[in-house]
């Protein structure tokens, strides 16, 4: 139980600080500046501007939320590791490791109704 509630300390520490997001270097290099909230055309990251935990915030690449990509942006590892939710065999959380746990089920949050 108390490695969840560290878990959860932890990811909303990450988050309160602006996930401290890291550009890919085809951003950075200025390859694509604006980006659509819903990535179009094999675009796999989310834009650095959405809501953590909203449908926009998705690492199509990775099947995980953009915000919590460990392998998009290796500066949110220490908040993992800190909550005991770290896999180091296969470098990943054991939340988002599919190889530690074959039956776990990683959901994308609902698309937002259109009114």
């Amino acid at each position: 139980m108390s490695r969840r509630i560290w878990l959860v300390v932890a990811i909303g520490l990450v988050l309160a600080t602006g996930c401290g997001r890291n550009e890919p270097a085809s951003r950075a290099a200025g390859a694509k500046t604006e980006q659509a909230a819903e990535p179009q055309g094999g675009e796999a990251h989310a834009a650095s501007d959405v809501v953590p935990g909203s449908y926009e915030d998705w690492c199509d690449e990775h099947q995980v939320a953009e915000s919590q990509c460990t392998r998009c942006d290796p500066s949110l590892i220490p908040a993992f590791q800190a909550a005991g939710d770290w896999d180091t065999d296969h470098g990943l959380p054991v939340s988002q490791c599919l190889i530690h746990d074959p039956n776990l089920k990683i959901v994308r949050p609902a698309k937002p109704e259109v009114r």
